[in-house]
């Protein structure tokens, strides 16, 4: 035993020093100990890297709290595992024949993915499921798709979405092609928790048994998505930028696909590349103001009507435009969220749409407006979304629209399950062509979206709590402020205090929220499921004059965003 490093760390170790599954590291681990770098050793065996609200993530090397060949190996066997216990005949006969209808394997542009999604799919092959494989890199939503065009059991994609180079992850997706929820994450975490023995990996004279798939999915994908379109005017000058990730296989393919003509591609982010080099911090995230920094260039440069951005594996999108001063600006994920749905809405007759618990107001009252049903309770996570298109348009008389989330995921129609960048971009293109036809901006139509319905002001705030002692921290504020919730902040007092962790079902989660005047002004607070940082938003809403002017709206604008960051700014302080 190691006296600098906690009981949970050292009882993983021995088992990586003793047990046989483990042989192939032991040498590194050896090493890693004998130079008595405890940091590294306590953060990466505390703990085994869970199933969060978008699989199992983090950044690729030795432990059971890394991403490596023990980790994914023991994902996937213990899916497998999982599955066959579930192909019993006095089970749900959605996963009878299971491993007949077998498992979809895709992978994003990260160096190690293709090595790790052809380990994933030796595991399922040897455990005698039918595996489909990719043959190169592939947008996530595809993957979803794809599970549910060729009728499979499941679906796994290898990717670590926007999270940093060192990343990567195994995100498990159930027969529907929605991401796993409970109560099958919890049973398959168990399964992989149960895992003893990895089964070998197919010796390479057998690896002819994995079926490799591509071009029929991708053009089923592409004319579903190209289905989706509400507009035959494709006017907007368009700017693209796949920031090193799977888009090409995606967003390009589909704006081509529908006949968008003026369409540049950022050629220094447009190859696929892990290290993601020419980005700022090497950071491929849209949601991050420097990954749009190239983007914007080409903008500026071609005067474009919209630039996009896409993460690595293409489920979300950024999205840049003209402001009312004609100058180049990110929008947030709320306001890409509020045109896509009032563009929708406009469009569309009856169904429903979704937005998550932390996504802006915004989309109630373009709803409500129309006349449409919107299911506003649920948790983070799009796996949720899908949940819901599941019970209301599966298994009911309803049907979806459109699922947003402030953490720039969208998505229209029901052909994937999963937020994505691809017909959210058909989307925002479309209605940049057709505000383009009538001399107007994107940013003309979100001001008048806020003279119709109020000014919505949103933050994010990331606190990052890196390592074990960082989890733990996590826990700790999360656990004050329910014990002790704060009356007030900023001087603003807290009317009502809701706790999602005294819900039930899958309306439970790490989540609380602080209402302020009304439902409409709040702060919410929780840790990510899936990286190290605690999440702070905030919603302000305020009513203004239909008939205000430009200048004054612009000003009101300001001013809310100057409060919304104040108060931001006085929760965090107060978390500590």
């Amino acid at each position: 035993m190691y006296s600098q490093l906690s009981k949970e760390a050292n009882t993983t170790i021995q088992k990586w020093l003793t047990d046989t599954k483990y042989s192939e590291y032991k040498e590194e681990l050896e090493k890693l100990i004998a130079q008595e770098d405890w940091k590294t050793l306590e953060d990466s065996f505390y703990t085994t890297i869970p199933f969060g609200t978008g699989g199992r993530r983090g950044p690729v090397g030795l432990g059971s709290n890394r991403i490596n060949r023990i980790t994914i190996g023991e994902s996937a066997q213990g899916l497998c595992d999982y599955l066959s216990a579930q192909s019993e005949e006095d089970l749900p006969a959605e996963l009878a024949g299971a491993k007949k209808s077998g498992i979809v394997i895709a992978h994003d542009t990260r160096t190690t993915s293709r090595e790790l999604a052809e380990y994933t799919a030796s595991i399922f092959a040897a455990n005698n499921f039918t595996t489909y494989l990719f043959n190169s890199f592939r947008a996530t939503p595809e993957l979803s798709f794809a599970v549910r065009h060729l009728q499979a059991a499941a679906g796994v994609v290898i990717s670590a979405s926007h999270n940093p180079p060192a990343d990567n992850g195994f995100k498990a997706y159930w027969s529907d092609g929605s991401q796993i929820v409970p109560p099958h994450d919890k049973g398959i975490m168990q399964a992989v928790t149960n895992v003893k023995n990895i089964m070998p990996s197919l010796p390479a004279e057998l690896a002819g048994q994995i079926q490799t798939i591509g071009k029929e999915v991708d053009d089923a994908y592409i004319a579903a998505i190209a289905n989706e379109s509400l507009s035959k005017s494709r006017s907007a000058k368009i700017v693209y930028s796949p920031l090193h990730g799977t888009g090409t296989m995606s967003v390009q393919k589909v704006l081509e696909h529908v006949g968008f003509q003026d369409v540049t591609i950022v050629a220094e982010q447009a190859s696929p590349d892990g290290t993601f080099p020419n980005l700022p911090n090497n950071i491929p995230n849209p949601e991050v103001l420097s990954a749009s920094e190239m983007v914007t260039e080409y903008a500026k440069r071609l005067d474009a009507d919209i630039a996009i951005t896409t993460d690595p594996d293409a489920d979300r999108l950024g999205v840049v435009a003209k402001d009312s001063a004609s100058e180049y600006k990110l929008l947030t994920g709320n306001q890409i969220a509020a045109l896509a749905a009032y563009y929708v809405a406009s469009k569309e007759q009856k169904g429903f749409m979704v937005r998550t618990i932390v996504t802006t107001d915004l989309l109630d009252a373009i709803a409500q407006d129309f006349g449409l049903k919107i299911y506003n309770h649920i948790l983070i996570g799009f796996k949720y979304v899908a949940q819901l298109i599941r019970e209301h348009q599966d298994n009911g008389d309803e049907t979806f629209l459109l699922g947003g989330e402030e953490s720039y995921g969208l998505l229209k129609g029901s052909n994937c399950r999963d937020k994505d960048a691809a017909v959210a971009a058909l989307l925002l293109c479309e209605l940049a062509s057709e505000l383009k036809d009538q001399g107007k901006t994107m940013f003309w139509q979100l001001h008048e979206l806020y003279k119709k319905y109020g000014i919505f002001t949103e933050t994010l705030t990331n606190i990052n709590y890196p390592g074990a002692e960082g989890f733990q921290n996590m826990q700790r504020i999360m656990k004050q402020l329910r014990e002790q919730s704060p009356t007030d902040i900023a001087g603003t007092p807290i009317n009502a205090v809701i706790d999602r962790e005294t819900f039930t079902g899958n309306d439970k989660g790490n989540v609380l929220i602080f209402e302020l005047s009304n439902k409409h002004n709040r702060l919410t607070i929780r840790p990510s499921g899936t990286e190290p940082k605690i999440k702070i938003y905030t919603q302000l809403h305020t009513p203004v004059d239909p008939n205000i002017s430009d200048e004054d709206l612009q000003k009101k604008i300001t001013e809310e965003a100057s409060r919304a960051k104040n108060l931001a700014e006085a929760f965090q302080k107060l978390v500590g």
